[in-house]
């Protein structure tokens, strides 16, 4: 009885002590990184103020310039209401989106944007 439960007793402590290890765990796994169709930043808003054959330039309200490169694979318009890239003039505000490097921003869709309502002239003071 005595061998019985002495067998029994070395049986748990060693499973114990296999469980328990001196080793150090293994490290944490990197973070994920995000897809790469969507990068930290991406896309501007703003008027086109320049185009070419495949780079536009866009201008944000706060006056930065980006160059906007066209591709075979960039989309004009929405999934609602397509567009073709002459439909987009200078002048024209859009809203680019593709990933952004600096500032040059590689257009996967160029849809119209919002125009910036324009500064409104302090009311003139009548002089008599």
């Amino acid at each position: 009885m005595r061998v019985r439960l002495l067998v029994g007793a070395l049986a748990l402590v060693g499973a114990a002590v296999a469980g328990c290890s001196s080793a150090a765990p293994p490290p944490a796994a990197a973070p994920t990184p995000a897809p790469s169709g969507t990068p930290a930043e991406q896309g501007v808003r703003g008027q086109i103020t320049a185009e070419t054959a495949t780079t536009w330039t866009v201008t944000t309200a706060k006056g930065k310039a980006f160059t906007v490169t066209l591709g075979p694979r960039t989309v004009f318009g929405t999934k609602t209401a397509p567009a073709t890239a002459a439909q987009f003039p200078v002048g024209t505000a859009v809203r680019v989106t593709g990933p952004r490097n600096g500032a040059t921003v590689t257009a996967t869709r160029v849809a119209l944007g919002k125009a910036e309502p324009a500064p409104t002239a302090a009311p003139a003071t009548p002089t008599t």
